[in-house]
């Protein structure tokens, strides 16, 4: 299903248009409950521009970059929400819902921020959006407390290592070292390039193929494009590729976020499977990180493999903001469809609603 298809299936796409202004009113509701206000923008407007320099920004996330991501056309839709506190700004989020669900624009891009906001403001702001918004605090100063309107919270560790340390002795603890001698071998003559020409696209746009299977790109690729771009201009950002010759076997990116390498995309190359062209790629990487003179390097979580390349070190944390206006449309919806169910089943007989709940074809 096509990045517009999801959008058209929003959250917002059970209103008819007319009612619109309606769950408006419940959005600025659950912001009133806040005690905060938000003016909604489908698109950027100039005053916007004012209110930006008004928050505060991060070197991994400047104002400028996140008025190019809000502007940016073919992503998904966006929404700019601005959200005041006695008529005075106190953030701008940016959404935008590409997949069926709303996320921050920096979701999976930028890490340690979701958008501009004023320092302690973030646990009510979340609420006041009136959205059901998945956010992800990837390497956040400090993770939130958990509250009645977060919901599918799940709490992880993300893997890393001081750059002080010595990478081989953790590595034949872990069991990992003979892993990494074999792919040395295997990979010998092999070429480490950073920064090459046209490696941060083949490396995002293979994540994208091989991860979320999108052979055209998927609806947020040029977000995530923009946003490697920018920053790589500015030393933030770095291209890791392994060359056999001229042919690409593997590659990793890396942000530069508090003077340590986060890994960020990877692709390998297929072809290059049997050489464990990603598992020297990763070796190097360590080695490239210390020598870049950088504290760390993490390599996220979720997978168990990563404990064989680095220990626990940071927190990370995924929840849906589930404010009391979701809540009650999810009620209200439940029980019009089961209302709907009963009067079909009435009308219609108990063939009314298919085992995949759609209609009965017709004889």
């Amino acid at each position: 299903m096509s990045g517009e298809e999801y959008t058209r299936r929003s959250v917002h796409a059970w209103i008819p248009p007319g009612k619109r202004f309606g769950w408006m009113l419940l959005r600025q509701a659950a912001a009133a409950a806040q005690g905060l206000r938000i003016v909604v923008y489908e698109n950027w407007r100039p005053e916007l521009d004012e209110v930006l320099q008004s928050l505060p920004e991060q070197d991994t996330f400047p104002h400028e970059l996140f008025r190019l991501l809000m502007t940016l056309p073919g992503s998904g839709r966006k929404q700019i929400i601005l959200v005041k506190e006695k008529g005075e700004p106190i953030a701008l989020a940016g959404v935008r819902n590409s997949w069926g669900y709303w996320e921050s624009v920096t979701h999976g891009i930028v890490p340690g921020v979701l958008f501009p906001v004023k320092e302690n403001y973030l646990e009510r702001v979340l609420p006041a959006l009136g959205l059901d918004l998945y956010v992800q605090c990837w390497r956040w100063p400090e993770l939130p407390q958990i509250v009645r309107w977060m919901r599918q919270v799940e709490l992880l560790w993300s893997h890393g290592i001081a750059c002080s340390d010595d990478f081989e002795a953790y590595w034949r603890r872990s069991g990992n070292f003979k892993t990494i001698r074999k792919a040395r071998n295997r990979c010998r003559g092999f070429e480490l390039k950073v920064n090459a020409a046209n490696s941060t696209e083949w490396i995002i746009k293979g994540w994208d193929q091989r991860w979320r299977g999108s052979q055209d790109g998927g609806p947020d690729i040029a977000d995530r494009l923009v946003a490697a771009e920018y920053l790589q201009k500015r030393g933030l950002y770095y291209s890791h590729l392994l060359l056999d010759g001229s042919k690409p076997a593997a590659g990793v990116t890396t942000i530069i976020h508090r003077n340590e390498a986060v890994a960020h995309y990877s692709y390998r190359n297929p072809d290059y499977d049997r050489h464990g062209a990603m598992t020297r790629l990763k070796e190097l990487l360590f080695f490239w990180a210390r020598d870049m003179g950088l504290d760390a390097i993490s390599i996220g979580q979720r997978h168990d493999y990563k404990l064989r390349w680095a220990p626990e070190r940071d927190r990370y944390m995924t929840f849906k903001v589930y404010p009391d206006i979701i809540l009650a449309r999810d009620r209200v919806s439940r029980s019009l469809r089961a209302v709907n169910g009963k009067l079909g089943k009435m009308i219609h007989g108990p063939g009314y609603l298919t085992a995949s709940g759609g209609l009965p074809e017709r004889p």
